[in-house]
């Protein structure tokens, strides 16, 4: 397959080297380091925005779970199957902190906030990361792959944050998150890889198709949660609409095998 002969290894290395070069093109004002060090949270108006930032991170982890937890049962896969224990497990961890980091700070437990955040994801989401494989393919892309040149900017911008949680972050989720990516990408391989040409084509075109529905249906949430992470962290949100599209570009022919140039036009995370 020329995929593997021809593209460099997915790493977080080149993850972080197409990330700078996207900023170089379309943000240069975006940092691609971390100019300071954030400072700690001190007002309670600042308190108020990080516990309705991370009740939000917490709801994204377990709107993972509850799907994967669906789908682990859906797909007679047991390469699937394996992964998505990890995955459910991961995820399940990293909510379950947030939770208790929450209510260690506030005093009250967001269990009841966390499950209203996660229903507006089965909201707006609707069946299609549980309507077959390549729904449930889109909705990895979606929840693992696509976020990840947000995340990469919102740290080396953030200037307010929770020393717990970042702690946190960088010890246990970047490792895990890292390899989900790692893993939705082998799993997808494992089985584009084995397809004809024609097939090939086939596959490519009903993920496109599904892709773009699912950033039609998460562009809303997209915008909101981007308000809620600056008034939380004070992170840079000028001009991250054009390297979160930029970078959606980039997964897609990179799974697809397809040169970016011959991707038809798609949804940006703007409209």
């Amino acid at each position: 397959m020329s995929a593997t002969l021809t593209r460099p290894a997915w790493t977080t290395e080149f993850e972080i080297e197409t990330i700078d070069k996207l900023i170089a093109q379309h943000a240069p004002h975006f940092p691609t380091t971390r100019l300071q060090e954030p400072r700690s949270l001190t007002t309670a108006e600042e308190f108020e925005n990080f516990y309705r930032f991370r009740i939000g991170g917490a709801a994204h982890d377990l709107y993972i779970v509850q799907v994967c937890s669906k789908v682990i049962d859906q797909i007679s896969d047991p390469e699937l199957q394996l992964f998505l224990s990890r995955q459910i497990g991961d995820d399940g961890a990293h909510a379950q902190f947030t939770r208790q980091r929450v209510w260690e700070l506030s005093g009250h437990d967001p269990i009841d906030k966390i499950k209203q955040e996660v229903q507006k994801h089965w909201n707006f989401m609707g069946d299609l990361p549980i309507r077959n494989w390549l729904g449930f393919m889109a909705f990895e892309l979606h929840y693992e792959l696509h976020i990840v040149a947000q995340l990469i900017l919102n740290s080396r911008t953030t200037t307010i944050t929770d020393p717990e949680t970042s702690k946190f972050a960088s010890q246990t989720i970047l490792p895990d998150e890292a390899a989900h990516r790692f893993g939705v990408l082998a799993w997808w391989q494992s089985k584009y890889d084995q397809a004809t040409p024609a097939q090939k084509a086939e596959i490519a075109a009903q993920l496109l198709e599904l892709d773009e529905e699912g950033q039609r249906r998460r562009n809303p949430y997209l915008k909101e949660h981007w308000q809620i992470v600056h008034r939380a962290t004070g992170a840079e949100i000028e001009g991250l609409a054009a390297i979160y599209d930029a970078w959606r570009r980039e997964v897609l022919a990179y799974f697809l095998d397809i040169p970016i140039a011959k991707l038809p036009q798609l949804v940006s995370v703007s409209e």
